[in-house]
């Protein structure tokens, strides 16, 4: 992830679990760290180094199925009095939320930039989307490459990633109208769609006639949609859209379905928070958004537009 990228994550989204009033408060966000370090509500460790650190990966809830991350170590050490005590050191830490279901994937590929946080590449198999995300278990995913000998080792590892859990961190959003379904159109657009997205998988296993006859597909309905767009409004044509801004961020604009809405609350700053079930060109995730951050009253049947950073668990046998 770039420097700019970064910024915009450790600034902004914040917001969309509640926490982006105190992170300028040393005080208020060092207290938050301390409980997720001392009394977290899940934990990945490692073994113990050489030098007495079991390094470890934590995590403890600030409300319903989000809150914030420690990576750091713990050690005992003798105090000034000969007692021995176990000592806790935050290298890292950051924000996560869970997706109210797991995705099932194909064709997953785990990479890490040059800042060291690690993204996920894959299909998601019910709609042939591919998407990225931001792994938050990348501690427990490297103590396994760490076991394997060979790359043909693992292609099979990543051959085996078939389930993730991931949730949208949104920026910002905004609430729409849904489309008219009921014309001709629409339905057939559908379909395209449909046919689409299934020459797009067969495609991407090495279909020649499926490749061909895809970016044939796409081309004219590139033309279409330029004539439509000549008379119609923008939201009227696209139902909706999954668009990656910047290459391993996980971050996306999109256009989607709402199809269930909670109203959440951060326990430790009492901010309101909304967490919606969207279908974004049928991929089906969880988005948080803070209720301030919002344009608009979320319903269901309504549309969401806006900016968010998937990130989530790779979700090993």
């Amino acid at each position: 992830m770039s420097e700019n990228n970064e910024q915009v994550y450790r600034g902004s989204f914040y917001n969309s679990i509640g926490i982006g009033s105190i992170v300028e408060n040393k005080r208020k966000i060092n207290k938050v760290l301390r409980e997720a370090s001392f009394a977290p509500d899940f934990v990945y460790e490692r073994e113990q180094d050489k030098k007495g650190r079991v390094f470890y990966d934590r995590y403890k809830y600030l409300g319903s199925g989000f809150g914030v991350s420690v990576k750091g170590y713990r050690r005992t050490r003798p105090n000034k009095d000969g007692q021995m005590v176990e000592k806790h050191t935050v290298t890292d830490w950051a924000i996560f939320a869970r997706g109210h279901q797991e995705n099932i994937v194909q064709n997953a590929y785990v990479d890490m930039d040059e800042e060291q946080f690690g993204f996920c590449l894959a299909e998601d198999r019910a709609s042939a989307n591919l998407f990225e995300f931001r792994i938050n278990n990348m501690m427990e995913i490297l103590d396994h490459y760490k076991k394997l000998n060979n790359q043909g080792e693992v292609t099979n590892f990543e051959g085996n990633i078939n389930q993730v859990n991931v949730a949208m961190l949104m920026l910002y959003g905004t609430v729409l109208l849904p489309v008219d379904k009921s014309h001709e159109d629409y339905h057939q657009q559908q379909a395209d769609e449909r046919a689409q997205k299934e020459l797009a998988a067969r495609a991407r296993m090495g279909d020649i006639e499926a490749e061909d006859a895809f970016y044939k597909m796409a081309h004219e309905q590139e033309m279409e949609l330029g004539e439509r767009l000549s008379e119609e409004d923008f939201l009227s044509v696209f139902e909706g859209y999954f668009l990656n801004l910047v290459e391993q961020s996980g971050i996306f604009t999109i256009l989607a379905d709402i199809l269930n809405v909670e109203e959440l609350t951060n326990e430790t700053t009492g901010e309101q928070l909304y967490r919606l079930t969207i279908s974004i060109t049928d991929t089906y995730t969880t988005a948080y958004i803070n209720k301030n951050d919002v344009v608009g009253f979320p319903m269901v049947g309504m549309r969401l537009m806006g900016i968010g950073m998937l990130q989530g668990d790779v979700l090993l046998k």
